[in-house]
């Protein structure tokens, strides 16, 4: 993840710890996957065993963890950051 935002220069470490929170949001992202791996092994493959649910929820939480750690932070510095469009030029400027 970048240091600072490309466009308003924003730091995406704003202070020690500030991420922590982040860290729910990921566990909600989690259970979601958790929970949606088990329904569609139950859908596809009713006789599972548990290893095979075990190696299902940990081959997805793998694949998923780049995806959902960069979301994650990103909503949560969302929440405490608000987006500031950039302005576009005024009508009455005229272009040199």
């Amino acid at each position: 993840m970048n240091k600072r935002c490309e466009n308003c220069h924003q730091s995406f470490e704003p202070e020690p710890g500030f991420y922590f929170g982040a860290m729910f949001i990921s566990y909600a992202f989690n259970t979601a996957l958790f929970i949606t791996a088990w329904v569609l092994l139950k859908i596809f493959y009713p006789d599972y065993s548990l290893t095979t649910l075990l190696v299902t929820i940990s081959l997805a939480a793998i694949l998923a963890l780049p995806i959902i750690f960069r979301l994650s932070r990103s909503i949560w510095i969302a929440i405490f950051i608000p987006y500031k469009k950039k302005s576009e030029p005024s009508k009455n400027q005229s272009a040199v």
